[in-house]
């Protein structure tokens, strides 16, 4: 794996500590008092539901820290089944799979991801990668455009917008998304 992958890599696990915390915060307001019954049902008939799904999730990102992608894996599908709806253990299950270049599948838990989490750079980044890996240029450029609205200071985004264009022989639309990547990060 060349200094570049791995810098990549470990730009990717960081993220999903990141994303992690962002949705333990975000879950974790006030909630109501009928939010709180039906979690306390939720609780004693799951054995643990969300917590369970945090926990496992916790240690999936360990795993992915560690660079233990197939064993990063393993938690967050338990994290998913202890919580199905729990979009951020999704958006991980992805971006472990796309690790391992389990290019599919990857493809598949990250659409569900960004389908759930629409306004999620991260989503949209890693579902980019995936269909650049499977040569879906054009579904690649979509995602990656997709950062780029949501994240409009993300070079890197440009830098594939480009790179796909240039594969399609775009050569103006590449030169240009290049330029915009090249202005935000010039080093």
């Amino acid at each position: 794996m060349g200094s570049t992958q791995r810098l990549a890599v470990g730009a990717i696990f960081a993220c999903s500590i990141l994303i992690c915390c962002a949705a333990i915060l975000a879950r974790s307001s006030a909630p109501s008092a009928q939010e709180k019954a039906a979690a306390a049902k939720k609780s004693a008939s799951s054995g643990g539901g969300i917590a369970d799904a945090y926990r496992f999730n916790t240690l999936g990102v360990a795993y992915m820290n560690q660079q233990r992608p197939a064993d990063a894996q393993k938690y967050f599908e338990q994290a998913l089944e202890a919580d199905p709806k729990f979009a951020v253990a999704r958006l991980n299950l992805g971006v472990s799979l796309l690790a391992q270049q389990k290019l599919e599948p990857a493809r598949a838990a990250l659409e569900a991801a960004a389908q759930h989490l629409p306004k999620d750079a991260y989503a949209w980044y890693n579902l980019g990668l995936a269909d650049k890996d499977l040569g879906e240029t054009e579904k690649g450029i979509a995602a990656f455009q997709n950062v780029a609205e949501i994240a409009p200071n993300e070079p890197d985004a440009y830098y594939f917008i480009g790179y796909l264009n240039a594969q399609l022989q775009k050569y103006d639309e590449a030169i240009a998304a290049f330029q915009k990547g090249l202005a935000l990060s010039p080093f």
